[in-house]
């Protein structure tokens, strides 16, 4: 589940940025004006586009405890000085709704910031996307880590450029109580049981979990089965499962399940039947918190995870909490599960198009990796120049994956990703059968 769906609901708002003039100084502290080109002469700075506007349609709004927008946007002022280019935000909590009709109007945004890739491709088979130019779509091609240009990627055209994202394939962990008992990082799957057998052996409970995050009640779960899809069958069922070229109930699937099961319905693993059982009703924001006080040594969590832990935690490797990466399996590809925003465009406006350009560029990516804490998925990011050690931390995880698959659920049509797959799994974890599970998800699936 992409963590934007948990996201306190507030009146959506906008910012204009305006357009400054050739002598003005940019947010990096250069001149950017007395500039001949930015991105190594891929965008002229001769203040082309004064007068005119790229608007970019968003689902980030400012809320009552995050203002984000300012971020965003004065992060394109380099861009802004250099080609006159003014920056108009619009926010909204009514994303899904409101991009539809717009498009449907024939009232297009310039620039389009979708968080789940599912939704543009739509939009975009029903001709309502424009394609990116060569220049920018080769970028696309090139430049990220491996998987993204499959999300931006339609029908063998490229839509969208990859702006930000977090990574979900991580396990939090008490640096100090794995210190006091010796254990060390797992680095394959096998590793991974044989340590959660050997701290119920030594007396500990290995694992927390907690999914209940109300009408989102399961998502958890469904995170863990795509982290087990790409582990023990690869991308390329992955991309079956999530597409439904193969069913759900497929022996693939199932096994995935059963490797899943042996964690998170695992008594001895959560510390007893009733921590089982409470899974369906532990809020997920406190699932991992028992870490702390020595309850549990280990919670799969994403990235974002980090905002979540009470104020005063230290985390790091000499901190109270710390992560490391959910192995893959002994000589398999490295991969790494995450969800993120995709830009794609309105329209084929030379200025709409080189604020594309701009988005996917280290120079606009790594402000919002400082600003923000948000991950880069572009390959060329320099991770020594991120400020936050945490993000650095997660930043040098991600670059080293082989492979990049986005959120599967949020990938899969409504009813399911968001509807019988989070309530299947729920029943499932608390006591169901694995095949009820997997037959009643597969029967909701649309048939067409």
């Amino acid at each position: 589940m992409n963590h934007k769906r948990i996201a306190v609901t507030a009146i959506a708002l906008s910012l204009v940025v305006a357009a400054c003039g050739s002598d003005t100084k940019s947010s990096t502290g250069t001149n950017a004006g007395s500039a001949t080109s930015l991105l190594g002469g891929q965008i002229k700075c001769s203040q082309q586009y004064k007068g005119k506007e790229v608007h970019i349609f968003s689902p980030t709004r400012d809320t009552a405890t995050d203002h984000p927008i300012a971020d965003y946007v004065g992060a394109y002022q380099p861009l802004v000085d250099c080609t006159g280019v003014k920056i108009v935000w619009e926010g909204t909590d009514q994303f899904e709704t409101q991009i539809n009709v717009r498009l449907q109007g024939g009232n297009a945004p310039d620039v389009i910031d979708f968080p789940q890739p599912g939704l543009m491709t739509s939009l975009a088979r029903k001709g309502k996307l424009t394609p990116l130019t060569d220049t920018v779509a080769a970028h696309v091609k090139t430049d990220f880590i491996g998987g993204w240009d499959t999300y931006s990627t339609v029908d063998g055209k490229i839509y969208a450029i990859p702006a930000r994202n977090s990574i979900k394939s991580l396990v939090w962990y008490s640096p100090k109580m794995f210190a006091d008992k010796g254990y060390k990082i797992p680095t394959t799957l096998d590793e991974l049981k044989a340590l959660s057998d050997q701290i119920v052996k030594d007396g500990g409970t290995p694992w927390c979990v907690g999914a209940e995050s109300g009408v989102a009640t399961g998502w958890v779960l469904t995170d863990w089965m795509e982290d087990f899809m790409l582990r023990l069958n690869g991308e390329k069922v992955y991309d079956q499962w999530v597409n439904h070229q193969i069913p759900f109930n497929d022996p693939k699937v199932k096994a995935v399940a059963d490797a899943v099961g042996a964690y998170v319905k695992n008594p001895a693993y959560l510390g007893g039947e009733s921590m089982v059982k409470a899974i369906a009703t532990t809020k997920f924001q406190d699932a991992g918190l028992p870490i702390l006080s020595g309850k549990c040594y280990m919670h799969r969590q994403a990235s974002f995870y980090k905002g979540i832990w009470p104020k005063g935690t230290t985390v790091g490797a000499d901190g109270q909490v710390n992560v490391f990466y959910l192995p893959s399996a002994s000589a398999s590809p490295k991969y790494m599960l995450g969800a993120g925003d995709l830009y794609a465009a309105g329209n084929n406006k030379p200025e709409t198009m080189d604020v594309l350009l701009y988005t996917g560029s280290a120079d606009y990516q790594i402000q919002e990796v400082n600003k923000r804490g948000d991950l880069s998925p572009l390959k060329g990011i320099d991770t020594s120049t991120i400020t936050d050690p945490f993000v650095k931390q997660i930043a040098d995880m991600q670059k080293t994956a082989d492979v990049f698959r986005f959120d599967g659920s949020d990938m899969m049509p409504g009813a399911v990703g968001s509807g019988t797959f989070w309530t299947e799994v729920t029943a499932w974890v608390v006591g169901g059968s694995t095949d009820d599970f997997l037959n009643n998800v597969e029967k909701s699936w649309p048939k067409s």
